[in-house]
């Protein structure tokens, strides 16, 4: 444990001492911006199961579960992480399938 840190330690001091003392200037700004075209939908770059977890999370929203605790006690409850009262939610609004 304590030597793990120790590593640890050393390697964040290496980071930043590189961080720290830039070897070359940095660039100017560009005059003009730069727009990126190359920018997929959302929905293409998704795996099936990220799919299915933006259904479960848009209809999270429709229910009323707005907030970062309410959706993690869903998907905690629905992958068996938890269990009793605070799955009462994931009981009365079962995940789509």
């Amino acid at each position: 444990m304590v030597r793990t840190m120790m590593v640890a330690g050393v390697l964040a001091v290496g980071v930043l001492t590189g961080c720290s003392t830039p070897e070359a200037p940095a660039p100017a700004p560009s005059a003009s911006p730069v727009l990126s075209t190359t920018a997929l939908p959302p929905a293409e770059t998704l795996a099936p199961s990220q799919q299915r977890n933006q259904r479960i999370r848009g209809m999270l929203y429709t229910a009323g579960c707005v907030s970062n605790a309410c959706v993690q006690t869903y998907f905690a409850c629905m992958d068996g992480y938890l269990a009793g009262d605070p799955c009462q939610f994931f009981r009365d609004h079962p995940p789509p399938s």
